[in-house]
């Protein structure tokens, strides 16, 4: 439902709604590897995981910051630079301290009484795990000393940089700093004219160049604690990749041609595994091979990634929704959902395939009856968890009693339903054209289905043609997403606002309030800076026009008879 480079897009939301899902097969799976880093740990450890871990870890959290690029261009176009700063502080500085604090002392407390201690300074192991590291790191590790403390005694500990950790919320903390330090280069690349036009394949390829030089370079003396500060590979490698998904947002052509060129990708990315595969089986011994390979495989199977998801994932439902809403809240519980329930579940007389698929499964329920029951519903469990608040709709009770009720009593239920939202069809400029409203993540968007005079003069279908970017000048006006971010204001069920609304006709955005008038009429005003300087046309939800217009014959004529 989108056009190129303004809305957001159903195969983005499920590439990172993938991306999530398979932080639960990455993390479980991590119990089980000879490679460090978790925080609790199997006795028996399986090289099938460390081959599958190793693989997933080539281009899984790159995926996550290239992601993160193309949705900052995104909401540079419709916050502006200020009000991104805003919202990236309001929804990853505030989940960040509330994750650290309610979920990093558990988590550290169980990595301490596994014998492993990963801080700021680099990883300890107790002496009884140091044969296990040895099949990775002969040299073996530092000793971490021993730990028989009660957790009361050891939470006042935790917030001390010798024991504090934010765990996998160190990609929370990256991503802000990244955001608020680029920005300003952001907000440039955005402002400065031109797009590309034909583009080569070569091109999409070009990242490739500086990710290696990071990995043989930075690599070898920053190896991956991701403390931030003295972290120079990590931090290199994926601002590379939140550079590179900006762009692919920021330039619609190069995201094209990236998107076609997911076989190739695929095959090189593929190939680049199986030598990297032979590295780790001993084949060969070359460090600067295993560095280099990383990065070419790394972007190759991202940029496969998109085009998969752009071929076969741009469609929406309502899992869609719901998913796309809960990834972030479910990034923030997942590791906890594994480390406590795993720290038991190791333990047990079991095989690795079984406490595998066990804790796979416990972890996920866990984690979803946690965010479905608690934090989607309690409004100050979305705030910490960086979710925008609530809409409120009918209880679901009264909804499941509306459709047991004689027909006359299902549509009244109905139309309070319409009430509560702007969700729907409706016409649009006296009925010269049809808009559809409907979710868009966390906010709702607005898309032209159809146009009372659809052709020009030429009989050609009608373009984007007044769009200041030249680029964006052949898009078909029926698709043309007009309508975007509104969200509900608080306390107030009936209104929206925070929107923007694109004109075809003058080729101009605005911004954009929207309120119900009843269940079947919406007042959409469009402004510029303030909401004094702009103008408000009415919109008729498609399908009620008969009964406004009797409805409306029938008081006019009660007027005229008192």
């Amino acid at each position: 439902m989108s056009f190129r480079g303004t809305t957001r897009r159903y195969d983005i939301d499920w590439l990172r709604i993938g991306a999530t899902l398979l932080l639960f097969v990455f993390h479980v799976g991590m119990v089980f590897n000879p490679a460090p880093f978790y925080h609790i740990r199997n006795v028996d450890l399986s090289f099938g995981m460390l081959v599958l871990c190793g693989f997933i870890s080539l281009w899984h959290m790159p995926l996550f910051f290239l992601l993160a690029g193309w949705s900052v261009c995104q909401s540079l176009r419709a916050r502006g630079t200020l009000g991104v700063a805003r919202e990236r502080a309001l929804r990853l500085a505030v989940p960040l301290i509330a994750g650290c604090v309610l979920f990093m002392p558990v988590i550290k407390y169980l990595e301490l009484s596994s014998g492993l201690d990963l801080n700021h300074a680099g990883l300890r192991v107790s002496p009884g795990l140091q044969d296990g590291f040895r099949l990775i790191i002969p040299q073996g590790l530092p000793v971490a000393a021993p730990f028989e403390e009660s957790f009361a005694h050891f939470l006042p500990t935790f917030f001390t940089l010798e024991r504090f950790t934010w765990a996998h919320l160190w990609f929370v903390a990256y991503l802000l700093t990244f955001t608020l330090l680029y920005l300003p280069a952001f907000a440039y690349l955005l402002r400065r004219a031109g797009e590309f036009g034909r583009v080569p394949s070569l091109v999409v390829y070009a990242p490739i160049v500086p990710l290696t030089i990071i990995q043989l370079v930075l690599r070898p003396h920053w190896p991956g604690i991701q403390n931030l500060y003295d972290d120079w590979a990590n931090f290199a490698y994926y601002t590379t990749y939140l550079f590179a998904g900006f762009l692919l947002a920021r330039h619609p052509a190069v995201e094209e041609v990236a998107q076609l060129e997911w076989r190739r990708a695929l095959v090189l990315g593929t190939a680049t595994c199986g030598v990297l595969l032979a590295g780790v089986l001993r084949l060969y011994d070359a460090p600067p091979v295993l560095l280099a390979g990383s990065a070419v495989a790394g972007w190759c199977f991202v940029l496969a990634a998109l085009g998969l998801a752009r071929r076969f994932l741009d469609f929406g439902n309502a899992w869609l929704h719901y998913l796309s809403e809960a990834a972030f809240p479910v990034y923030i519980l997942h590791q906890a959902a594994i480390v406590v329930p795993g720290y038991f579940i190791v333990q047990l007389p079991i095989g690795i395939a079984a406490k595998f698929l066990l804790l796979v499964g416990v972890s996920m329920l866990v984690t979803f009856a946690i965010y479905h029951l608690v934090v989607r519903e309690l409004p100050l469990a979305r705030f910490l968890f960086g979710m925008r608040s609530k809409e409120r709709g009918l209880p679901r009770p009264t909804a499941r009693a509306a459709t047991a009720l004689p027909v006359l009593l299902v549509i009244l239920g109905a139309s309070m339903v319409h009430a509560a939202s702007p969700e729907g069809r409706w016409y649009a400029e006296g009925g010269a054209a049809q808009v559809e409203i409907a979710p868009c993540g966390d906010a709702l968007c607005g898309e032209v289905v159809w146009l009372r005079s659809p052709f020009d003069e030429n009989g050609c279908p009608l373009v984007d043609r007044q769009n200041s970017d030249e680029a964006l000048r052949q898009r078909p006006i029926v698709g043309l997403q007009i309508l975007s971010d509104l969200t509900p204001e608080h306390g107030e069920p009936a209104n929206w606002s925070g929107g923007n609304i694109y004109d075809p006709t003058s080729g101009r955005t605005y911004r954009c309030i929207a309120s119900l008038d009843g269940p079947d009429r919406l007042r959409v005003r469009g402004y510029l800076g303030i909401t004094l300087l702009g103008r408000t046309t009415t919109w008729i939800r498609v399908g009620s026009e008969q009964r406004m217009c009797q409805q409306h014959a029938s008081a006019a004529r009660d007027g005229a008879g008192s």
